[in-house]
């Protein structure tokens, strides 16, 4: 086995199979720990910044708008952080983004400490690259792995955000009672998301060595010719059909998933349903989302992710068409339903992650992801502010056939005009 010592971020083409595979379990491992304490803390987030700005203002618009910029955050740092990785590795890209989140978070307890609301704004937008740091990870751990192995291997990332989504939310109430008395209302777990941000950046810095992007690229897998402007790698890595195609299914069935699952417990509590029903229907909901994750990516690697896609988007036809009938306050069916938007989710988003990573290579490929990531989070933010005018409009069960026609949509288009390149056409370049 070649020796790696004091190599750290940088590997020789030297690397036989077996060294290879260690370094790629080592990249899994630290990747899974990153990610669990990054879920964990980063679930908190949403409902305490919204909360503390109301605390500050008064005006539950200036608490949704803080909440918006949270997430606007994670759109502004994608492509940058991106970049970074391109230049510096996901090392360096990812640690970035977390320790930048942290900094944030102590900006929004500093800014409820002097009661400045340009001051929780700017630390909300901060902590969102935390978010962008999140999604690019479930990317990173694919760098080195097996072509026939990337579904599966991106799959098992996915576990790591079941306790965290579960835990995260619970856990602010006991961390608040904690800091009673020593900080402002509300910051208490603001500050334990940022403790847990400075963490997981610390831990990648620390523990993603060989950094698999630079291992990669000495291995030829990541083939770079010359360095590019990131406005002329993004077009590039827009050219495949097929990673127009990935990216059109994530974004879509996230969004329609970030819709449909905000809006249902305004539409079950419409119908008097108990809090311990909603909170047991979106429990299904998430594990419906996260369990599947190794099957799904098993699923994608052994018949390919195209069938897959086309599977996701009749599995979530399905759901728009049960929460379209459902009653208000009917928690069987709006369970159901939300299960399999879970569950449509789960291999859609999947499904078109591997079809990301496989239609592309190189410098292209990062900045591929990075597009894929921009146009999901910015499609998130989108879908969570329109539902709610939605919803208010036409209702649940209109707001549902809206996006039943946008999904369909998508299916058609899918099944009656595939991608037509293959896995063997050339990959798309930049010119210098």
């Amino acid at each position: 086995m070649t020796s790696h010592a004091g190599t750290r971020d940088a590997a020789t083409a030297t690397i036989d199979d077996a060294a290879l595979r260690h370094i790629q379990r080592r990249v899994v491992v630290a990747l899974l720990a990153v990610q669990a304490v990054f879920a964990l803390v980063f679930a908190m987030t949403g409902p305490l910044i919204s909360l503390i700005a109301e605390r500050m203002t008064g005006s539950a618009g200036r608490a949704g708008f803080a909440q918006g910029l949270l997430f606007s955050g994670g759109v502004l740092f994608t492509l940058p952080l991106a970049a970074l990785s391109i230049k510096r590795g996901r090392r360096v890209g990812i640690g970035t983004g977390y320790l930048m989140g942290a900094l944030g978070s102590g900006l929004v307890v500093t800014s409820a400490t002097v009661s400045s609301y340009p001051l929780l704004l700017a630390g909300a937008v901060a902590t969102g690259a935390a978010l962008a740091a999140g999604f690019q990870a479930r990317f990173a751990v694919t760098d080195l792995a097996d072509a026939d192995r990337v579904g599966r291997t991106m799959g098992m990332l996915s576990w790591s955000s079941i306790a965290g989504s579960v835990l995260g939310p619970p856990l602010s109430g006991a961390v608040e009672n904690i800091g009673a008395g020593r900080l402002a209302e509300y910051t208490a777990p603001f500050a334990a998301v940022g403790i847990g941000l400075a963490v997981a950046g610390v831990l990648v810095l620390a523990t993603l060595r060989p950094d698999p992007l630079l291992v990669a690229r000495s291995l030829g897998r990541e083939k770079v010719r010359e360095r590019r402007k990131t406005r002329a790698a993004l077009a590039a890595s827009l050219r495949d059909p097929r990673t127009r195609l990935g990216i059109a299914v994530v974004v879509t069935v996230h969004t329609t998933m970030i819709s449909l699952m905000n809006m249902a417990p305004i539409h079950l509590t419409h119908g008097a349903a108990t809090l311990t029903a909603i909170g047991l229907v979106i429990g299904v909901h998430t594990a419906a989302m996260y369990l599947p994750g190794p099957l799904v990516g098993y699923l994608a690697d052994r018949f390919g992710p195209f069938p897959l896609l086309v599977a996701s988007l009749g599995v979530l036809s399905a759901s728009a068409v049960t929460l379209a009938l459902s009653h208000e306050g009917d928690s069987v069916v709006v369970g159901i339903g939300l299960t399999l938007l879970g569950a449509g989710w789960s291999a859609g988003y999947l499904a078109g992650s591997v079809l990301i990573v496989s239609a592309t290579e190189g410098e292209l490929r990062t900045m591929a992801q990075g597009a894929a990531d921009f146009l999901v989070q910015l499609a998130s933010a989108s879908g969570a502010l329109l539902a709610g005018v939605m919803a208010g409009a036409w209702g649940y069960d209109g707001l549902s056939v809206a996006w039943l026609t946008v999904v369909v949509a998508l299916l058609v288009r899918v099944v009656l005009r595939p991608p037509a390149r293959t896995a063997a056409s050339p990959a798309p370049t930049v010119d210098r």
